[in-house]
C-alpha cells in the first residue's frame, strides 16, 4: 500500500478511526426541530418521512421506526400475537435482547444450538418444537445472513411465525429480499455500534403484511388504532378515546429521524459498498490461509451486511486460543473482538428463573405450565460452545481506508506466524 504498516516491534503506526460518523449535513438538519420546537414523532414531519424512505428502500409494506432495537423485537413478538403459555424458539448465541422480548411478550424462549455460520442451526430446530411453540427467531448475527429456505419449510410445516433479527444486518439479502421480509416479520437496530446509528439508539420493524404492519404501529404507540388516528388527523377531527389494546410508547423522536435518514442516504453508496469491499479484502488474503478454519459463510444467495467479520481459528494448528489470539492483536494495535454473546442460557435471569413480580412470570406463573421447557441450569449448546474458543472477530467500519483494513490483515498473518505450533 506504498506506507509502512508494521514497525520493528509489531505494533501498526496507524491509526484507526472512530465508528460511528455521521453524515457532515447532521449537525445543521437538527437544529430544525430544536428551533421550531417539533422535537415529537406527532407534532414533526421527518419520523413518518424516514419510516417511508425504509420502508421504500426495503420493499416492505410498511415500516414503523421505534425507539431500538429491542422495542423493535417487543413489537414485532407481540404484534404477532405471541404472549403467555407460548414458547418461541431462540437461537443461544445471540445478544441477550434476542430472547429478552420473548419473555418481555409473556412468553417462554427455548434456545437452540448454531452452526459454524454463526446463525441458527436449521437442523436442531424441530427437535424443540412443543404443542406450545409459536414461533422461531433468527438472528442474522454479525450481518451474516442465516440459511432461511429450511428455516421457512419448518415453520411452514407447523404453523408457526418466524421473527428476524436483524440489529446486526442492516442491507443483508436472501434470494435478493432483504432479511426481515423473508420471514413475518423484520426487527432492525440503530444502536450506537450498528451499521449506522440514530443518535445512539434507535429501531425499526418491517413487515410485508399490511395488517401486520399497524397493528405494529398500535403496539408501539400506546395501543392507539393508529389508522383511525391518521385518518382522523387528516379530517383535522377532535381525536376521541381510540385505546383499541394495551401498548407502549415506543416512538422515535424527530432528531433521531433526521439523523436516521441522512444515514439512509449514503447507505447504498458509501457505507454498504465499503463493508462488502473490505470484507472481500479480508477473503482474499484468508481464504485457504493455514491457522484460519472458517470465514464468514457468504453467496448469491446469502448475502451479508459485514457488521463485523467472524473468524474461526484453527486450534489444532495454533498454540493459542481465540481470547489469546484477541490479546496478541491488540498488543499490535490491531482493534478486534473475542466472541459475543454464544450462551444466553448461562445468564442469571434464565437459571435462577427472575422474572416479572412475585410470579416471576412468565416462568413461574400459573399461565405457564412445562417445567422442562425452562430447565435452563440443564441447557446446553454444543456448538455455540465450542465456538467461544474459537471466535474471534475483525471491523471493517467505513469510516476506515484500505490501509486500515491491511493492517489489519498484516496484524491477523503476524500472530498467525507466531502461534503456529
Amino acid at each position: 500500500m506504498g506506507e509502512k504498516v508494521m514497525n520493528a516491534a509489531g505494533i501498526t503506526d496507524l491509526g484507526f478511526p472512530m465508528w460511528p460518523q455521521f453524515n457532515p449535513d447532521t449537525l445543521k438538519d437538527i437544529q430544525e426541530p430544536i428551533i421550531n420546537g417539533k422535537v415529537n414523532y406527532w407534532t414533526g414531519p421527518k419520523g413518518m418521512e424516514f419510516e417511508e424512505m425504509f420502508r421504500e428502500w426495503t420493499g416492505a409494506k410498511m415500516a414503523i421506526s421505534c425507539t431500538n432495537g429491542t422495542a423493535a423485537l417487543h413489537i414485532g413478538i407481540s404484534s404477532l400475537g405471541i404472549g403467555p403459555g407460548d414458547e418461541v424458539i431462540v437461537p443461544s448465541y445471540t445478544f441477550i435482547a434476542s430472547s429478552f422480548a420473548v419473555v418481555q411478550a409473556g412468553a417462554i424462549p427455548v434456545f437452540c444450538d448454531v452452526t459454524d455460520d454463526h446463525t441458527i442451526d436449521p437442523a436442531k430446530i424441530e427437535a424443540l418444537i412443543t404443542p406450545r411453540t409459536k414461533g422461531i427467531v433468527v438472528v442474522h448475527l454479525y450481518g451474516v445472513v442465516a440459511d432461511m429456505d429450511p428455516i421457512m419449510a419448518i415453520a411452514k410445516k407447523h404453523n408457526l411465525k418466524v421473527i428476524e433479527d436483524c440489529a446486526q444486518c442492516i442491507g443483508g439479502k436472501f434470494r435478493d429480499t432483504y432479511v426481515g421480509l423473508v420471514g413475518d416479520v423484520g426487527c432492525y437496530s440503530f444502536c450506537q455500534s450498528k451499521h449506522f446509528t440514530t443518535g445512539g439508539e434507535g429501531g425499526m420493524v418491517i413487515t410485508k403484511d399490511e395488517d401486520l404492519g399497524w397493528e405494529c404501529r398500535s403496539f408501539r404507540d400506546h395501543g392507539y388504532d393508529v389508522r383511525t388516528r391518521m385518518n382522523m388527523l387528516a379530517l383535522e377531527e377532535k381525536l376521541p378515546y381510540i385505546h383499541r389494546r394495551v401498548g407502549f410508547n415506543y416512538r422515535m423522536t424527530e432528531i433521531q429521524s433526521i439523523i436516521g435518514i441522512n444515514e439512509m442516504k449514503r447507505f447504498d453508496n458509501w457505507n454498504l459498498p465499503r463493508r462488502k469491499k473490505y470484507a472481500a479484502m479480508y477473503d482474499a488474503a484468508f481464504a485457504g490461509l493455514k491457522g484460519i478454519k472458517k470465514l464468514p459463510y457468504n453467496d448469491e444467495v446469502r448475502q451479508n451486511s459485514y457488521w463485523w467479520y467472524p473468524i474461526i481459528i484453527d486450534d489444532e494448528v495454533l498454540d493459542i486460543d481465540a481470547a489469546a489470539f484477541v490479546k496478541a492483536l491488540q498488543a499490535k494495535n490491531i482493534p478486534c473482538y473475542g466472541i459475543q454473546w454464544p450462551e444466553a442460557y448461562l445468564e442469571s435471569a434464565y437459571k435462577d428463573h427472575i422474572g416479572f413480580g412475585t410470579a416471576n412470570f412468565p416462568f413461574d406463573s400459573k399461565e405457564y405450565t412445562d417445567p422442562k421447557s425452562i430447565e435452563y441450569d440443564k441447557a446446553f449448546a454444543p456448538n455455540a460452545h465450542r465456538l467461544r474458543s474459537v471466535t474471534f472477530s475483525l471491523f471493517l467500519h467505513p469510516s476506515w481506508e484500505e490501509k486500515h483494513i491491511e493492517a489489519c490483515i498484516a496484524g491477523v498473518k503476524a500472530v498467525i506466524a507466531e502461534h503456529t505450533k
